[in-house]
């Protein structure tokens, strides 16, 4: 199976939806504002019924992006293997929302010397000593540069001197951090005076998205499953006569994941539901009538050997309201540093009550605790990206 490969981040687009979609998602935006908005809900995966996950052992665990280790492969291990002089750096930018650290376990499964971010708690004490690009005669991989900052006038010191170091070193060195630290990192400290020009993983879209999930159901489910429509039946996620795989599900899930294949998977398995977890609601009794009425005998037959699952397209989260300016900044700041304690996150904002900003995100499915730190959840970046867009805040690549 053919994915996409590395391109230089000045060409990522994000992928566009059905233009039919993109009406209705106006028309509803509007309709929200003016007429319903006290009748708005926020559905977080919490809603989900156990059932409805664990019946695919696919939609279980965030899955790796096994293309990706393949990709960065391709792209920098015969480089690592002969590099010119002039050439010894690179910088990889990396999608958001990236819970497995997936180039540093590529290093790491690759023999390949990691350079680890010093604590957090210390970046903004002083004490540091300064960063040192360790000898040796083999490649060097920097993941995370967000591990590396705290968006501080003490919290910079740590990351000047990474970049110092690395201007002064002949080793073999592969850089990367997320798209929203590095538009941070530009501006606050020249970072793209310093590094290369950025690479970025190429957007994925409806067709590469639809055959990643195929792939990945038949990796790992033990059992035939099929996906339906919620509101008219119509099978989901299937190979046409022609071979792609690419419907108007695909391609809105492919917009609203910006391209990102562990955001588009968040996504997907937020929408499913089981036949049990939609009695009581008509639409999908409706569909459920509707699709044993429709084809033919042989078709329900074999159908009825596979697990059904419902695909729904869930009302987005909302903002808390009143608070929408301060809740974009404690999800930008969550953005650029990739994940902070709930007291380092105090230290990089105005006094905007974030203590209690943070639950009411936690409560609206925006962020999670994870340990000590709280970070921005997969599952609502596409409300994420379009909260901080209507804002007029400074916006990433993807």
């Amino acid at each position: 199976m053919q994915y996409p490969e590395l391109i230089p981040l000045d060409d990522y687009e994000r992928p566009a939806g059905p233009a039919v979609n993109q009406l209705d998602n106006w028309y509803q935006s509007l309709r929200r504002k003016f007429l319903d908005r006290d009748s708005e809900v926020s559905v977080t995966e919490r809603q989900l019924s156990k059932t409805s996950i664990e019946s695919v052992r696919s939609f279980t665990d965030e899955p790796d992006c096994a293309y990706v280790f393949q990709t960065l492969d391709k792209a920098y291990l015969e480089w690592m293997n002969g590099a010119a002089v002039d050439d010894h750096l690179r910088l990889l930018v990396f999608p958001p929302c990236d819970r497995i650290k997936r180039v540093a376990s590529w290093a790491k499964h690759n023999d390949i010397d990691v350079l680890e971010a010093p604590d957090r708690s210390e970046l903004l004490s002083g004490d540091l000593a300064e960063p040192v690009i360790p000898d040796g005669d083999g490649p060097l991989v920097i993941p995370n540069l967000e591990d590396w900052f705290i968006r501080h006038r003490r919290g910079l010191r740590h990351i000047r001197g990474l970049l110092a170091a690395l201007q002064n070193t002949s080793r073999l060195c592969l850089v990367s951090c997320s798209s929203w630290s590095w538009l941070y990192l530009k501006k606050s400290v020249n970072a793209d005076l310093v590094l290369p020009a950025p690479e970025s993983l190429a957007p994925f879209d409806a067709e590469s998205l639809g055959n990643w999930l195929i792939t990945l159901l038949f990796e790992k489910s033990g059992q035939p499953v099929i996906f339906r429509d919620h509101e008219d039946g119509k099978e989901v996620l299937r190979r046409d006569e022609d071979g792609t795989v690419s419907d108007n599900f695909m391609q809105q899930l492919a917009d609203d994941s910006g391209g990102i294949p562990w955001i588009a998977w968040q996504l997907w398995r937020r929408s499913l539901r089981t036949a049990a977890e939609d009695d009581d609601n008509d639409d999908s009794q409706t569909a459920n009538k509707d699709n044993h009425d429709a084809g033919d005998e042989q078709q329900q037959n074999s159908n009825d050997k596979r697990t059904v699952l419902w695909v729904v397209k869930s009302q987005p989260q909302t903002l808390p309201r009143g608070h929408e300016r301060a809740a974009c900044l404690v999800l930008q700041a969550l953005l650029i540093h990739g994940s902070l304690p709930e007291q380092v996150l105090s230290a990089v904002l105005p006094s905007i009550g974030e203590s209690n900003l943070v639950i009411a995100l936690i409560r609206s499915g925006f962020v999670e605790r994870h340990g000590d730190e709280i970070r921005c959840l997969a599952s609502a970046y596409p409300v994420i990206w379009t909260s901080l867009t209507d804002s007029g805040m400074a916006m990433a690549s993807f």
